[in-house]
């Protein structure tokens, strides 16, 4: 989950940067689920780096934790050319989708 405190702090608490970067998040990221799903699903390793080396660079910047960590062991396996496991996927997507649930009610 994002630590709002501390993601608030490293904006200075500017609201207009916070709802900025948040409103960016959801554009550019709130579909990358399906996308790493189908990544892995066509066993596109190269694609499913990349894509979760950005989420993950987002994430640092809402000063997520979790899923961060997550995402990281699963990015230096696709850059090694290693498909990561289902389960460790799965409980990554678990998280962003709890991210993706807290950015909601952060634009509402």
């Amino acid at each position: 989950m994002i630590n709002y405190t501390e993601f608030s702090s490293s904006m200075n608490d500017d609201d207009d940067m916070i709802s900025m970067i948040i409103e960016l998040y959801s554009e550019e990221h709130g579909d990358d689920i399906r996308v790493i799903q189908n990544k892995y699903a066509n066993q596109d390793i190269e694609g499913l780096f990349y894509t979760i080396h950005s989420l993950r660079g987002v994430l640092l910047t809402l000063c997520e934790e979790k899923a961060t960590l997550q995402l990281e062991t699963i990015e230096n396996l696709c850059k090694y050319g290693d498909k990561p496991d289902v389960q460790r996927l799965n409980e990554a997507l678990e998280e962003v989708a709890r991210v993706n649930q807290q950015v909601l009610t952060l634009t509402a």
